[in-house]
């Protein structure tokens, strides 16, 4: 009786720290099995399930066991990872991502049966270091007793369903990491039991929501401030809405990241904040720095989509002197799945797979939050062709302003709108060095020089960009084209080529447009051929065709080396493999490229290059595009 179904809240599943657990192995799928699946979809195709766990002491896990695990953590990992590997196979075939590292693992499963599912969650439920894994004793440690070791007992196994023909992944891969959400290392999986936030229930989270004083400056007691710590482009199409913090519900109160941006007052820290990261190893840096002062006397609440940035990030402002930090256990996830849309989360949850974004009830109503970057009209279809043109975040533009825009820039970086382009063809030289003019002042006005070092580095390969185009310009090795095909941001290709969702995971096998006819072949290639760029070389993407050669005859006129002196590259092929785009397995090569000597080397110079490992890139070898053409990016030395 669906009546009578436990809430969230009184799920026996375990909460993210590591220290309760579900009554027996079982009883997880059981839970699971009842829960009410507000992303469900009546259209068939399959299951998804989101599942992490920090390898923490406590439940089935005991400390020596960690001890063991860690010191022998590279054994264990590579036997976790062949295991995981083994183990979706035998499930169905089961697609996803997994990463695991020694202080847990992250992942996002799909299949087709529930069954099979339901059978993985179970042997992970009975997985133990020792009594699973082969055991590493080489150093004569005595391994920790069986049982000891269920390091996957008690997860949170999120569940969400799929529609027909929408598979949300086109393969499996497990990779061993450092960390199973990046922080650059700023939280040890070690603190989390001492640093991290109080995680409360969707049922408290609710409460404390429905509780919230208005912001009018008569409230008493402390301040909420609803921290959203996922990515700025997931904000952007769904977030928790409430009448105290937004009146007109149009409006969020963003943290700015500009160079000339001011710290927000304290009485200005209060409400729905959007840290505006782009990767969430910024956190920490960008925000937390920057702020927790002002935060120290708040009732600070945290969420992300199933709680595991918000495990490390409440850690992040707990080490900084933020003491009432809550986080949302189970994240959004587990909010939706309870309230539906009938609570304070309003818009799209972004999910990293091919559904994109769910609406809460998983219909296609919903309330629009986000909002198109240049008119401002709600909008909330994200598309993986929409990149800002400076940091390739995700943006929301409508078609129709898309349509007068030959490139897009983010909310935070406007400020570069009229001044950086990827794309520098269609420029005359007179454009192209009006926009160095101004970046160059951009740059030097990042000050300090150390606190703004990546801006730097971003604005100085633009500048040094625009410097060769101008340059190629007046060399007349190039040309301008006033008129050029709009370009996909990630592979540079033209729109006929490329439809533009080659980002992330959009990239996935695709049927060209002629698909049913017949394709030409494919060259054949062996790991030692002799290569060089071919007629598909993008220089927009992979840099230029030529390297430097001191040796040749300088190019009158020209003051830049890249120009003056250069030949075609050479390299060779030491990896066969595939892009993942349809037609054939093995269509791209890994090239590692002879030296490129940009100076005259001394005899020790010249040796110490020589000494170090040669780069190795991947390019196109065949792959058939769109319009059905075989794209190769470089071709055998005998060729053209």
């Amino acid at each position: 009786n669906p009546s009578h179904q436990p809430s969230a809240s009184h799920c026996p599943s375990f909460h993210h720290s590591g220290v309760e657990t579900v009554e027996s192995e079982t009883d997880s799928v059981q839970w699971h099995r009842l829960c009410a699946m507000v992303f469900s979809s009546d259209g068939g195709g399959g299951r998804v399930v989101l599942f992490y766990r920090y390898f923490l002491p406590g439940g089935g896990v005991g400390d020596e066991t960690l001890r063991f695990f860690r010191q022998h953590s590279m054994h264990y990992l590579e036997e976790m990872l062949k295991h995981q590997q083994s183990l979706c196979e035998k499930h169905g075939g089961m697609k996803g991502r997994i990463l695991i590292s020694s202080e847990g693992i992250n992942g996002t499963l799909s299949c087709q049966d529930e069954n099979d599912l339901d059978s993985y969650i179970n042997e992970m439920e009975g997985f133990d270091l020792v009594e699973t894994l082969s055991t590493k004793n080489d150093t004569g440690d005595v391994p920790p007793d069986a049982g000891r070791g269920r390091l996957f007992r008690g997860i949170d196994w999120k569940k969400s369903s799929w529609n027909e023909g929408a598979e949300p992944f086109p393969d499996l891969k497990v990779q061993i990491v450092k960390e199973i959400v990046s922080t650059g290392g700023s939280v040890d999986v070690a603190d989390i039991p001492k640093d991290m936030g109080k995680e409360i229930s969707a049922a408290e989270f609710h409460e404390l929501l429905s509780k919230a004083p208005k912001h009018d400056g008569e409230a008493k007691g402390k301040d909420i401030v609803l921290i959203d710590v996922r990515n700025t482009f997931e904000c952007a199409v769904g977030r928790f809405i409430h009448p105290s913090f937004d009146p007109d519900t149009t409006q969020a109160r963003t943290v700015e990241s500009r160079a000339d941006s001011t710290v927000q007052s304290a009485s200005r820290m209060q409400g729905w904040i959007n840290p505006n990261t782009v990767t969430f190893g910024a956190f920490d840096s960008t925000f937390c720095e920057r702020y927790s002062d002002q935060l120290k006397d708040k009732k600070v609440l945290m969420y992300c989509t199933g709680g595991i940035r918000c495990v490390k990030a409440s850690a992040m402002l707990k080490q900084r002197g933020v003491e009432d930090v809550s986080h949302l256990s189970g994240g959004i996830h587990r909010y939706v799945e309870q309230y539906g849309a009938e609570g304070f989360w309003k818009g799209k949850l972004f999910v990293f797979d091919q559904r994109v974004a769910l609406a809460a009830g998983g219909g296609e109503e919903h309330d629009v939050v986000g909002r198109c970057i240049e008119c401002q009209v709600p909008y909330d279809d994200i598309s993986g062709s929409n990149l800002c043109t400076v940091c390739r975040d995700l943006v929301l533009i409508c078609p129709k302003c898309k349509k007068s825009h030959h490139e897009i820039h983010c909310e935070r970086h406007q400020h570069l709108k009229s001044y950086y382009f990827t794309f520098l063809e269609r420029f005359t030289m007179e454009e192209l060095q009006s926009q160095h003019s101004e970046l160059q002042v951009i740059h030097d006005t990042c000050l300090p020089a150390r606190k703004h070092k990546n801006a730097r580095r971003t604005l100085r390969k633009q500048l040094d960009k625009l410097q060769l185009r101008i340059e190629e310009l007046k060399s007349g090795s190039a040309e301008v084209d006033r008129n050029p095909k709009r370009r996909c941001r990630t592979c540079f290709e033209s729109e006929d080529i490329c439809d533009g969702l080659c980002w992330g995971f959009w990239r996935t096998k695709q049927t060209p447009w002629n698909a049913g006819e017949k394709i030409e072949p494919i060259l054949g290639v062996k790991v030692g051929a002799r290569v060089h760029p071919g007629s598909n070389w993008l220089e927009l993407r992979y840099g230029s065709r030529y390297k430097t050669n001191p040796r040749l005859p300088k190019i009158a006129n020209v003051e830049d080396e890249r120009v003056a002196r250069r030949e075609l590259k050479t390299g060779t092929v030491v990896e066969v493999k595939s892009w993942a785009s349809g037609g054939d397995e093995n269509d791209c090569v890994v090239v590692a490229w002879d030296k490129d000597s940009r100076k005259v080397c001394t005899p020790q110079q010249e040796k110490n290059e020589n000494d170090l490992p040669k780069q190795a890139e991947i390019y196109r070898w065949g792959v058939v595009a769109r319009n059905g053409q075989r794209l190769y990016d470089v071709v055998p030395d005998s060729a053209e």
